[in-house]
């Protein structure tokens, strides 16, 4: 009986196997959308780690039994379950989900749902720039974002705007974010030596803004940290536009005309009315009656000149963009071509630009995809002088008396006989020329190594050719002068990239990044001029007799860095994050050559809570907080060697030499921002209105600031790492879609931020007012402890008296004066905006 029972009970074992082995079995099928297979959708088992991927074809093959819920996932689509049946075969098609928290984001090397972003991040997508008429990309993002601020006072061609992200966050080292072109980090160093008061370079000049795509705005150090020593000013990621796959190739046509005046110009006097003013003054201030001819101001009638309407005219622009983008069953492709010719509203002032742009994607296979994004564009800049210059069309034109005369009876150019130059015949004679070539681009290729694990390997390049050319003419320079200067700044860069993604049980998301990037800048620059022409038509420097500076340097900087990012949530409700960058640049001190920068990042997406779930009118609500540091180093290429000069200031007696002119500090390294953030997301009623909120705090420590030494050292200063700052504010924005119909839709944007300046820790051998509190002083503003960056110092200005007609000021006490000093000077405003949007 034993027996009989055991062999019963093995055969009943054995049959049980047999029926689970038959239940289970391979499950093939094909994932596609709209457009054709999809490759790389993600498949599995639902409440098991058992899964795959879709190849190539979109094809995939599973194994599992019946009644399992097979998952198919992409990101930027909406994720469909599908219960195992009778059917060995499943295909599925995947709709793109049109709620915006799923859209993709391009982040710090690496890209991510909007939903499941948890650092301060603005998004700044094509449908808000895509009809905007620009003359230079910078101006696609003024107004776009809470914290961002992006001003050019001067509206000369070519002339560099100030963008600020948070504020102003150095004192001797600069402020402008760090802005990547598809994952080339721009070199935007002012490279022009012949400035003389005229516009340096743009570094977004080189770029189309209709080949934009979109914007994306690191502002916190949860999404700059991945940056290292060069997130502290905030990170702006442009990605241009691109073809797509299976699709059809489309060709755009964009022509447009622009036309620019300028604004807010203040009336001047006209010579007749000067004439009178000046006799009027005359008068009472001698007691008798003045005329105008007797000043040598010619007589009431005498024809003036109208400097300041000579130096204007009305701009204009023309832009010529052509787009060609499409794709194949394996390639998508964009290619672009541009010509830009504009004329400023300033007399002398043009601008010549065109353009190529090619970005290609391939599948190679199905475990290896490459591209290359490239472009080249060719400038020619006539340049004139931008304000408080005497080089500059509008201050010479407010400075010079309307009734010197610009032209004698004969048409010719007259001298105006005092340091104020005839603006005219500075414009037309002589020549201030910028000729630019920049290549832009990078390759790369992606290899899939195995189940959710990448390998990107990308190289880089910014190559930058300038040549500046001035020549002014005898009638302005006596004796002719010419001067060139060349200057070649190449960039190469690589980055090699593992990323390791990962589903466990079905609930847990995992994501790693590791990575090298390594960067290498080589600029060089000579600079040769002569005096001495002949005559105006001779332009080669060749020409001149005495040549007058013949000189060249080398600047070679290198930038080597070690990061990693790991994000982690739970459900997509619960999301952590954390970066960490090991960064080593040539630029610093040999004892601080490498610093670290770290990040930690939470996110609570309460939108997944049963409890928010329940309330219809939220789409999406969470509360994220950050914390890190990050670093600045744009510092120049030598700030901590020490250097030594030659030529003229270092001969003696007839012999050449050389002089120290830089003292070495070995201890010199980065100034390091440390930046706390919370902030709440949220969208409602189907997307109809969205709601950002943020306060930050961020304070910057090691500024770089002048520390005086000792006689016996022979030199006066040294740079170290003494100071301290910190910005600390509050970013709203507000997005509303007010009429949406089938062909016509109405939205507004609204956006503002707070944001308070304060200098904590200046040097301690530093000058201090009557207060006691150090300061660093200037001619017009002034840093101080306790108070915004550069204060505007000034003299407080009454007004005229209108018994006497003499200008009165106060005093430091406040009280009137007529004869103020240096010393009545007060803190009178800051030129920190108290809030901006």
């Amino acid at each position: 009986m034993k027996c009989k029972f055991f062999n019963l009970c093995f055969f009943f074992i054995m049959f049980g196997t047999v029926l689970l082995h038959a239940q289970e079995r391979t499950i093939t099928g094909t994932v596609s959308d709209d457009t054709g297979p999809l490759p790389g959708v993600s498949v599995i088992i639902k409440g098991t780690t058992t899964g795959t991927e879709t190849d190539f074809d979109g094809k995939y093959a599973i194994k599992a039994s019946t009644g399992d819920i097979l998952r198919f996932s992409f990101i930027g689509m909406i994720t469909q379950e599908k219960v195992v049946g009778n059917s060995n075969t499943i295909d599925v098609v995947l709709t793109a989900d049109n709620n915006i928290l799923e859209e993709v984001v391009i982040i710090g090397y690496g890209q991510q749902t909007e939903k499941k972003i948890i650092q301060n991040v603005s998004i700044i997508k094509e449908a808000a720039i895509e009809n905007l008429q620009v003359v230079s990309p910078d101006q696609l993002l003024q107004g776009q974002s809470s914290g961002v601020q992006v001003v050019n006072a001067s509206g000369v061609l070519g002339s560099a705007a100030v963008i600020r992200v948070r504020g102003v966050n150095s004192i001797n080292a600069g402020s402008q974010p760090l802005i990547v072109i598809d994952g080339v980090p721009l070199t935007d160093t002012d490279n022009t030596l012949l400035r003389g008061g005229n516009t340096g370079i743009n570094p977004l000049s080189y770029v189309n803004a209709n080949d934009i795509e979109s914007f994306t705005v690191l502002k916190d150090a949860g999404a700059t940290s991945i940056y290292g020593s060069r997130g502290a000013n905030g990170v702006i990621l442009i990605t241009t536009k691109r073809g797509k796959r299976n699709s059809k190739t489309t060709v755009t046509l964009d022509v447009n005309t622009q036309m620019s005046e300028s604004t807010d110009v203040p009336d001047i006097l006209t010579a007749d009315q000067f004439r009178r003013f000046k006799a009027e003054v005359a008068s009472i201030q001698q007691g008798t009656t003045v005329t105008p001819e007797s000043l040598g101001l010619g007589s009431i009638g005498t024809p003036g000149t109208d400097w300041l309407g000579g130096v204007q005219r009305t701009g204009i622009s023309q832009n010529y963009n052509v787009g060609v983008r499409g794709g194949s069953e394996n390639t998508s492709f964009f290619f672009g071509v541009n010509y830009q010719d504009t004329e400023g509203f300033i007399i002398g002032n043009a601008l010549e630009k065109s353009g190529v742009r090619v970005n290609i994607d391939t599948q190679v296979n199905k475990w290896l995809k490459a591209g290359v994004n490239l472009s080249g564009t060719n400038t020619r800049l006539n340049r004139v002088g931008i304000e408080n210059n005497i080089n500059a069309p509008f201050t010479t034109a407010f400075l010079q008396s309307p009734v010197v005369p610009a032209f004698d009876a004969d048409g010719n150019f007259v001298q105006s006989g005092s340091f104020i130059p005839n603006i005219f015949a500075r414009v037309a004679l002589n020549t201030d020329e910028l000729k630019t070539f920049r290549l832009i681009g990078n390759a790369f290729m992606e290899i899939k190594l195995f189940e959710g694990l990448t390998f990107k390997s990308e190289f880089g390049v910014d190559k930058l050719e300038l040549e500046e050319f001035v020549r002014n003419a005898e009638f302005n320079s006596p004796g002719g002068f010419a001067q060139q200067v060349l200057i070649s700044e190449d960039r190469w860069l690589t980055n090699q990239i593992l990323k390791y993604n990962t589903i466990i049980a079905d609930n847990h998301n995992l994501t790693v990044i590791a990575g090298l990037n390594y960067e290498e800048t080589l600029r060089t620059r000579s600079n040769v001029s002569a005096t001495g022409f002949l005559t105006d038509d001779l332009r080669n420097l060749g020409s001149g007799s005495t040549p007058t500076i013949l000189n060249g340097d080398r600047f070679p900087s290198r930038l080597y860095g070690l990061f990693t990012r790991v994000s982690y949530d739970y459900q997509g409700k619960y999301i952590l994050e954390g970066s960490f960058r090991r960064d080593g640049s040539s630029r610093f001190g040999k004892n601080n050559r490498f610093g670290n920068f770290w990040s930690v990042a939470a996110g609570w997406v309460l939108s997944e809570e049963t409890f928010i779930e329940d309330l219809d009118f939220f789409d999406y609500l969470s509360l994220r907080a950050s914390i890190g540091t990050v670093g600045n180093d744009r510092v120049g290429t030598f700030p901590s060697l020490g250097l030594f000069a030659a030529g003229a200031i270092a001969d003696f007696n007839g012999q050449s030499g050389v002089i120290p002119n830089q003292p070495e500090n070995p201890d010199l390294k980065w100034e390091e921002s440390e930046t706390f953030d919370i902030g709440i997301k949220s969208t409602f009623f189907h997307g109809r209105i969205s709601f950002n909120a943020n306060y930050f705090k961020k304070v910057t420590s090691d500024l770089l600031l002048n520390q005086v030494l000792p006689p016996q050292t022979g030199f006066t200063t040294i740079t170290k790492n003494i100071g301290e700052m910190q910005n600390t504010g509050w970013e709203f924005d507000l997005n509303t879609v007010n009429v949406k119909l089938e062909n016509f839709e109405w939205s507004t944007s609204f956006n503002i931020s707070f944001i308070d300046n304060r200098v904590n820790k200046l040097n301690a051998d530093a000058a201090t007012d009557s207060q006691g509190r150090r300061i660093i002083d200037g001619p017009i503003q002034r840093a101080i402890e306790g108070e915004s960056l550069n204060n505007f110092y000034l003299i407080r200005y009454v007004g005229v008296n209108p018994q006497t007609g003499d200008a009165e000021w106060l005093d430091a006490n406040g009280n009137i004066t007529l004869n103020p000093s240096t010393n009545d000077r007060v803190v009178v405003g800051s030129p920190l905006p108290d809030f901006s949007g």
